[in-house]
């Protein structure tokens, strides 16, 4: 199977996870009102029509940016949440998030790992370079791959280039390791494509001198079901020349933000994703169900994390393919923020 096409079938899954609801949920902008004198009001054939069917065009407009707002707040929120690893990055400040993990699963036993993730401005480099840790985000990596190698856990990066709204940005990043260091650079772009949808395309190229270029294609959407939820498509490729192929995982969840308690933020997320690649041969080599429970407790800076999912996967080319059982449980110790 090639590039070309793992990538078309992840395009046509996230849209079609999506676009009923976009169809449903998607609402047409409608141009402002003309500026009028304060005593001879001149009206469009528009205006007059809407005015007609009691509607103002400057409320649908109104309407219109704050369901795009509301959107935009709510994918931000649970990125900040959840701790998505490239949102961190981006953030004006510093964030650094400690993160002590169990793993126990059925098959392979169980493993406790101590991470960190966010970065570190330096502000005497004209706050354009920032000290990275990559951490542990669950939905960094490749699905089930804690070895990334297209990603190094600590390393420098620099804004080189950012739009004015936003939606472009372009870093040059130097990873660290063992091997020496790995310079690659990182391009994302993120939009609003109506009031209830969002997409975000990044691509990430790095170079180590061990194992050769890699490369990683993220694309993400997010539709807003409502003020406190939202569906979400993950879908990841990591390619190169250590690779077996093409290296994929998609994934389609649905979060949703509880009530606060306390002062405190509670959230939950259950999703279905697979995971594979394309050679020595094009399988499918995980099935997944899971659901991730998040809550801030004790104090602001505190959060607990619960994590299980059902695995239908094959563990080694020659095994047959099993239902196993895995819990991921995460405390979180937010530095700051």
């Amino acid at each position: 199977m090639s590039i070309q096409r793992v990538f078309s079938g992840f395009m046509l899954c996230s849209l079609g996870a999506i676009a009923p609801m976009t169809a449903l949920g998607a609402l047409t902008p409608v141009s402002e009102a003309a500026d009028a004198p304060a005593i001879v009001e001149q009206l469009t054939e528009e205006e007059v029509a809407g005015r007609e069917r009691g509607t103002d065009p400057a409320w649908v407009d109104t309407s219109h940016r704050f369901a795009t707002d509301r959107t935009l707040a709510l994918t931000r929120w649970v990125d900040s949440f959840f701790g998505d690893v490239d949102s961190d990055t981006e953030i004006a400040e510093s964030r650094l998030r400690l993160k002590l993990t169990t793993d126990w699963d059925d098959r392979l036993g169980t493993e406790t790992r101590v991470s960190v993730g966010g970065k570190v401005n330096l502000p005497r480099l004209a706050n354009r370079v920032d000290l990275v840790f990559r951490g542990d985000d669950p939905d960094e990596l490749i699905a089930g791959d804690k070895d990334d190698p297209s990603q190094s856990q600590v390393g420098f990066q620099v804004l080189v280039d950012e739009s004015a709204a936003g939606n472009h940005r372009t870093d040059f990043t130097v990873g660290l390791s063992g091997s020496g260091p790995k310079p690659g650079i990182n391009y994302r772009y993120k939009t609003i494509w109506n009031p209830k949808t969002s997409f975000r395309f990044s691509q990430r190229a790095q170079y180590d001198f061990d194992d050769g270029a890699f490369a990683t294609t993220k694309i993400d959407l997010d539709y807003a079901l409502s003020e406190r939820s939202l569906v979400r498509t993950q879908n990841r490729m990591l390619y190169g020349e250590e690779t077996d192929g093409v290296e994929w995982s998609t994934r389609v969840g649905v979060v949703r933000q509880w009530a606060v308690t306390n002062g405190f933020e509670r959230a939950a997320y259950v999703y279905i994703g697979a995971k594979g690649n394309t050679e020595p041969k094009d399988e499918v080599e995980n099935y997944q169900l899971g659901l991730r429970l998040r809550a801030q407790a004790i104090r602001d800076f505190l959060f607990f994390e619960l994590e299980p999912t059902l695995n239908q996967r094959i563990d080694s080319p020659t095994a047959a393919r099993e239902a196993t059982w895995a819990i991921e449980a995460r405390i979180e110790l937010l530095l700051f923020d």
